[in-house]
Formats: structure tokens, sequence, C-alpha cells
């Protein structure tokens, strides 16, 4: 074989070497959760929601349908923008040396997410720095000051009923346990008030999933509707937020 040939025969060696190898290439997780936890109400398996339960049973899969490399967590409290306990980051798909098996490593970190989310839950509860309440505007508000960079995937994952109560004496407080959310004009009133007061955080881009949400209105479908209607309107409207919430 000529000299010029053998060149180009080991060139196209190499190159579809090199293209097998990339095809070989181990695919990394690349998305960020964070896991906002309601402590209120929500947290108290005599409402129907037993968030801590919850948590065990579908955190690790909704983690894993996400995509999710870095996990983060954030509490709802009273005040959940001046709330006190927290938990480390963790990475669900860490950098690590030898031959690994990849699938094992993030089912023992997403098993270990659990163990973090709970820790967090369970100091939400004990702590008596944090004020009793359940503001979720200030616990998604929180979330997303922790995000990263815009292309990068970012799933907000709340376990919560929803049901937002600002502390008792708070000035205009919230409480949608007994707010009217009956009409249009009721419901954008209340939206408006939120809005002017600097409490909506700017979701838009953000990937929400929702779990015990609308939970405790189920069993009354008037008030379910009212409750739906308004949280759509706020996330979609005042948010940005593409994904309504849902009750899953």
């Amino acid at each position: 074989m000529p000299p010029f040939h053998r060149l180009m025969a080991s060139f196209a060696a190499t190159v579809v070497l090199g293209a097998g190898l990339t095809a070989c290439a181990e695919e990394r997780l690349a998305g960020v959760c964070d896991v906002v936890l309601d402590g209120s109400g929500s947290a108290k398996p005599v409402t129907g929601f037993d968030a801590g339960q919850r948590i065990k049973q579908e955190l690790p899969r909704l983690l894993n349908e996400a995509g999710c490399r870095s996990v983060t967590f954030e509490q709802i409290t009273g005040s959940s923008r001046a709330a006190y306990c927290r938990v480390k980051n963790l990475d669900i798909d860490p950098d690590v040396s030898g031959n690994v098996d990849r699938d094992s490593l993030r089912a023992a970190r997403q098993d270990a997410a659990v163990k973090r989310a709970d820790d967090l839950l369970g100091c939400v509860r004990t702590d008596a720095r944090e004020v009793q309440g359940s503001d979720v505007l200030g616990g998604l508000w929180r979330a997303v000051e922790e995000r990263p960079a815009r292309e990068v995937p970012y799933h907000l994952i709340v376990f919560s009923d929803f049901l937002a109560t600002d502390p008792k004496g708070s000035t205009h407080g919230l409480n949608l346990y007994t707010a009217d959310l009956t009409t249009p004009d009721k419901r954008r009133a209340l939206i408006e008030q939120l809005a002017a007061g600097g409490r909506i955080p700017d979701l838009s881009g953000v990937q929400l999933v929702t779990i015990g949400y609308g939970m405790l209105q189920s069993a009354d479908p008037a008030k379910f509707a009212g409750f739906d209607a308004f949280w759509t309107e706020l996330l979609k409207d005042k948010a940005k937020c593409a994904v309504p919430p849902k009750k899953v």
C-alpha cells in the first residue's frame, strides 16, 4: 500500500475508534433540583398529608425523573426567607475515580437526599426559633435565590398543601384557610396585594413539581376550584411559571 494510502487508512481507523469511545462515554447528570419542604400543617399526618412519608415514598423517583445532579433544600415556615434550619447541598452524581457503578452510586445519593430532607423537616418542627405558619411564597423565593445559570435545567420539588398562612398578627397577613377566593375579582385583588408587597418570586423557566397541593381542599370541590384558580393565576401571570401546580 502506498504511504499516502497507509496514512489515510490509519487516520480513518483513528476517527472510527474516537467515535466509538465518544459513543461509550458515560452520560452524566446535569440538572439542579431544589426540594422545598413545608414544616407547618402539611407536615402533620392528622391533616391528611404526611410530608415525611411522601418524601420517603417519592423523592428518589422525582430526583431521578428530573435528571438532577445538584440538590439543594429549603423550608417553608411562617417566615421562610428568614428561616434558621439548614442542611448541606448534595451531589447525586459526584466525580469519583476508578470503575464505578453509577446507577448504584446515584441510588445511594438519592437515599441520602431523603435523609437530609427528613432532617430538615425535623429541625423545622422542633427548633423554637422557627416562626409558625406557612409562607409558601417565601419558600419559593428562597429557593430561586439559589438558582444557578439559567441554561441549566432547574426543578422545584415542593412538598406542601399550599395553604399559605402568615404568622398571627401580621399586617395584611395572608391566610388561605379564610381568604375569599370565590370570584376572579377577589382573587386578583389578593394577588395584586401580594405583588405590591414584593412577595412573588420570579419562576420563569422553572419546572415545578408539587406534592400535596390542594390536598385539604379535595373534599370540597367548590373550595378547591377557587384555591386552584388563585395559585394557577398567581404562578402563571405574576411568577411567570410555565408549569401550573397540580395535585400529585
